[in-house]
């Protein structure tokens, strides 16, 4: 039989939710040292922020006339990878700054947009990301596993006790990102939102649905300490963070903000 928008809605709105609530015990795991185990609810997290993004597509193709079954939703979301690629929402580059890639980012940083050279920096990262938009939803579905099974491996065992605090940290920086543009586009009502005006539709589709869960709020893992981190893995990413957080967050999540 096939559901109603009400019920597809229903669920993309409680599968944020708990993206949310994954989340914020992934922060509180790793502010305590549980590196691994934080790793593995954002993973999940991730595929709950996917979950929503695939009901939300359904309930668009349900209210354009679209017949939507409940063995739809469970086959459009049964594969974890699936779910990886769908709550994609924002691309993150970090490199050093000695790379290529982190030259690239300097340029691009350092000219302004209208210079050949930032044009040919912008040409070259666009086939950056296409690259790594491929990769990145298996690779995080590998970090996952990685992060929760002992395994033999290429070195003798794979140990998830063994997971850095700057690898879990970027892990959980880029999900939470990722959340935080559902969660600053206005589905908790308000004057301010902005979702009336980027998808009036789904705005006003929201402010009727029933018994309509709250969303808890980001929050932002602290960034790791020297003693938790090695001397050179900290100096490295904090030029990760000086420059390639801020062409991200300013460029490309919000250049993939309006609702798809």
């Amino acid at each position: 039989m096939s559901v109603t928008s009400e019920y597809l809605l229903k669920g993309y709105a409680l599968a944020l939710e708990q993206c949310g609530l994954l989340l914020r015990d992934a922060v509180r795991l790793y502010e305590d040292g549980s590196y691994a185990t934080a790793v593995v609810l954002a993973a999940f997290a991730r595929e709950e922020l996917g979950r929503s993004k695939i009901l939300l597509d359904l309930w668009r193709n349900q209210r354009g006339g679209q017949s939507v079954t409940v063995e739809q939703i469970d086959a459009a979301c049964g594969e974890h990878v699936d779910k990886q690629r769908a709550g994609m929402l924002s691309m993150t580059m970090r490199a050093d700054r000695q790379t290529g890639l982190g030259k690239i980012l300097t340029v691009r940083m350092t000219n302004t947009p209208q210079s050949q050279k930032s044009k040919d920096a912008d040409a070259a990262l666009k086939q950056i990301d296409e690259k790594k938009a491929k990769r990145t939803p298996d690779d995080r579905h590998s970090t996952r596993m990685r992060s929760l099974y002992v395994e033999p491996s290429s070195s003798g065992w794979n140990r998830p006790a063994d997971m850095a605090a700057q690898t879990a940290h970027d892990f959980l920086q880029d999900a939470v990102n990722d959340y935080s543009l559902r969660y600053s586009q206005g589905y908790i009502a308000s004057a301010q939102s902005i979702l009336k005006d980027i998808d009036a539709d789904l705005y006003n589709a929201l402010e009727q649905l029933a018994d309509r869960p709250q969303l808890p709020p980001p929050g932002q893992p602290s960034w790791p300490t020297p003693q938790k981190s090695s001397s050179a893995n900290y100096a490295r990413r904090a030029f990760a963070v000086s420059l390639s957080f801020a062409r991200t967050i300013a460029a490309r999540i919000w250049s993939r903000l309006a609702p798809k």
